[in-house]
């Protein structure tokens, strides 16, 4: 299950819930990811290696063992300091709507980054919620494993959108429409042409659920978040589709730079002290990097968390993440590839 990343349209999830304008984004899959295998049990037991701060594997593990029991599950999930809270809150979503017994979830391998916008936790979520569907063949469509995911990431007291759930379509580009508390429109967007990408841990603090509350409680009452959260992102999301349809990495560069530039001008000063993001704007403006790149933004929430950028190729890509590392010791570099759509023959 790979993680998820919002190419353009950051915050229309919920903005788009209060019914002023439709909030549309487009999302992809990343390249990392979680794997893991699950078998029945009579318990929620899930175990996972732990890494070290900067990401890399410590060969130290984690593990839960929590009874079927909907009160222990649901107090399992709404404690913050309880590492597999999201895990709970899934188990106790999935045995509120379905007959089934636990689940033994082993993850293997986990080379997505945490805390960084790419949708860490939905990944996780989604892992859960297929693993109870697996093992006992439910059968259940995407948008109800989606719905499962979101309303047990909720549970734990996340103020999550609908969109990281959309990380279960994998590396097929996704547009996403919200138009109401509980109305979703997911449609698969086919390239014609290879996009190459990279995604920047910024290795910066960001506090999502200060920068989600400052802005939620603004919204009402200020008209540039409304208006660039509304009809300018619709008119990026809809230049951004066209550009990824295409296959044209240069428009697609050039429609985030602009697109951030909104977001810098009409966002950031309803949250100042987290989405300045001083990291971010480093790397988007890196004289070294410049002919090397389209373009490029911020990720999920924004502030420095992770920056994502489009390459002019795949030469191109590795020549700038090679520098930005040497240039930022604390920084890591992910590939990010979309991939063109090939028509049956």
């Amino acid at each position: 299950m790979p993680g998820r990343v919002c190419l353009l349209g950051e915050h229309a999830d919920w903005a788009g819930q209060y019914g002023r304008h439709v909030g549309y984004c487009l999302v992809i899959g990343t390249d990392q990811g979680i794997h893991a295998t699950a078998t029945a049990s009579d318990e929620l037991i899930v175990e996972t290696p732990l890494p070290t701060p900067d990401g890399r594997p410590s060969g130290r593990h984690r593990r839960i063992r929590c009874r079927l029991e909907p009160a222990d599950l649901l107090a399992a999930a709404t404690d913050s300091s309880e590492f597999f809270r999201h895990c709970a809150g899934v188990a106790h979503e999935v045995l509120k709507r379905y007959d089934v017994g636990g689940i033994e979830l082993t993850i293997e391998k986990m080379d997505l980054p945490l805390k960084k916008g790419v949708s860490s936790s939905a990944a996780v979520c989604i892992t859960v919620a297929r693993a109870f569907d697996a093992v006992y063949g439910l059968n259940l469509f995407p948008h109800e494993l989606m719905d499962l995911a979101y309303r047990g990431e909720r549970l734990t007291g996340s103020q999550c959108g609908r969109m990281d759930q959309a990380c279960i379509f994998g590396k097929t580009p996704v547009l996403l429409s919200f138009t109401g508390p509980d109305d979703v429109r997911i449609e698969p967007i086919f390239p014609e042409g290879r996009i190459e990408m990279f995604i920047v841990d910024l290795a910066g603090d960001k506090d999502t659920v200060r920068i989600l509350s400052d802005l939620q409680g603004a919204y009402a009452d200020n008209a540039d978040l409304r208006d660039a959260l509304g009809a300018d992102n619709e008119t990026f999301v809809r230049r951004g589709c066209g550009a990824l349809v295409r296959g044209d990495a240069a428009q697609l560069g050039e429609i985030m730079t602009a697109a951030q530039k909104n977001f810098d001008a009409k966002v950031a000063p309803a949250c100042p002290d987290q989405l300045a993001s001083p990291l971010l704007h480093k790397i988007l403006t890196l004289e070294s990097i410049a002919e090397h790149i389209h373009g490029g933004k911020g990720v999920g929430s924004q502030g420095d968390g992770t920056a994502q950028l489009v390459a002019r190729s795949p030469a191109d890509r590795d020549e700038a993440m090679k520098k930005i590392t040497a240039a930022f010791g604390d920084m890591r570099c992910f590939s990010l590839t979309i991939h063109p759509h090939l028509p049956q023959t």
